[in-house]
């Protein structure tokens, strides 16, 4: 009990020397929270951008759909699947869904374009894909000869609200789907890489389109957290029982986009590593300027009976209680920081553009991974470099130790 009081009133004892000190392991702690508080905030609203306008956090697909998409590959019993992801922990809504690619033509010009069918209700409440739309309306919940069309394919094919485009696609019979659409909206930029080319029609639309019947190609699945995306696709498929269905998260989903992603946090740690260091040669730096200037404190102490052991664990005492009082000031720093920068952000010089999705601004969130990494990695660091000068404190010759100037 004796040697924590001593510990904890020595670091006051030399407030400037201490100061520093703390002052660098506060900064360290400061700076790290921000590092993973920013890189998770960009990742998760990267995440949230893409999952919510577009993908979905899981999707359902026939057996080998998702490797090679086609027309043929198709689930028939969207309803019944739709039932039991109701009941299942976090699912929070699911949309069916229909694709197919077609040939577009509005007066002389004609283009490639990507035909995604959807259930105007359930997809309004499953993604953003009808908050999207900046020019025109929505699709109708009824049925009817309608698209809403990219800004992208709009200027393509030079046309606007209530324009007519043809569309020519090939049927699931064999035959060749042919009719007349009326666009009633034009989406906004940034969908997506491929919103230049994409449209949306009523999904009975689509079946009738295609001779689809009451087929889909996919259900997408929106959570109420997508980082629960992998164990509740896994919940899914024990829920649905059916091996020919295929139930992916968004990691595989958007496999690349997730590799991607993870070898760019797998480079941040090579920054932490860095960092890491730094504040390693800067505490160790100060701990062994205090076992020299306090070399005759050491020779006295053990002259007088304290055990090589007992001073080894006050220098440990010292460093423990120094960094944590640090860890203390950096974390609420940090906290503060993330909030401010969640809320407000720092806006971009120039706008961002990274997989069609534009971002203008710098956000950061406050999770239990900027609060738990940077404390774990102080303290630790700390701990570290002061054994070997507590220990080389611990061998002082007392003879030697009170001789020193």
């Amino acid at each position: 009990m004796i040697l924590l009081k001593i510990a904890f009133r020595n670091i006051f004892r030399h407030k400037r020397r201490s100061a520093l000190t703390g002052l660098m392991m506060a900064g360290g702690c400061f700076l790290f929270a921000i590092f993973i508080g920013v890189i998770d905030g960009s990742y998760g609203n990267l995440i949230d951008m893409f999952t919510r306008d577009h993908t979905g956090h899981i999707q359902i697909h026939s057996k080998g759909y998702l490797d090679k998409p086609s027309i043929y590959t198709t689930l028939s019993n969207a309803d019944s699947i739709g039932s039991k992801l109701e009941p299942i922990d976090h699912v929070q809504a699911w949309a069916p869904r229909a694709y197919t690619s077609a040939l577009a033509f509005a007066g002389k010009k004609t283009t490639g374009v990507q035909i995604m069918g959807i259930h105007p209700e359930k997809e309004s409440v499953t993604t953003r894909i009808k908050h999207k739309v900046e020019k025109g309306r929505f699709i109708s919940s009824t049925s009817l000869n309608e698209v809403v069309i990219g800004d992208g394919l709009a200027k393509i094919l030079k046309v606007d609200i209530n324009s007519e485009i043809a569309l020519i696609a090939q049927g699931v019979d064999g035959s060749i789907a042919n009719d007349l659409f009326t666009v009633v909206g034009i989406t906004a930029k940034g969908l997506g890489s491929g919103s230049a080319s994409i449209s949306y029609m009523h999904i009975n639309s689509i079946q009738k389109f295609l001779s689809l019947g009451n087929r889909i190609h996919e259900i997408a699945v929106v959570l109420s957290d997508h980082s629960k995306a992998a164990k509740t696709a896994n919940l899914i498929k024990a829920s649905l029982g059916d091996a020919s269905l295929e139930v992916d998260p968004w990691q595989v989903v958007e496999s690349q986009f997730y590799r991607a992603m993870q070898a760019d946090i797998k480079g941040n740690w090579y920054t932490i590593v860095v960092f890491t260091i730094i504040i390693a040669f800067g505490v160790l730096n100060t701990i062994l300027m205090i076992i020299l200037e306090r070399t005759r404190e050491f020779g006295v102490l053990k002259a007088i009976g304290t055990r090589p052991f007992q001073i080894f664990l006050l220098i440990m005492l010292e460093s423990v209680f120094l960094s944590i009082i640090s860890i203390i000031i950096g974390t609420i720093m940090g906290i503060f920081a993330n909030w401010m920068l969640s809320i407000y952000g720092i806006a971009y010089p120039v706008p961002i553009e990274y997989g069609g999705y534009v971002f203008d601004k710098l956000t950061a969130k406050i999770t239990i991974r900027s609060l738990v990494l940077p404390t774990a990695i102080i303290f630790g660091t700390a701990l570290l470099v002061s054994i070997l000068p507590a220990l080389r404190a611990a061998r002082i010759i007392p003879v030697k130790a009170m001789r020193a100037h």
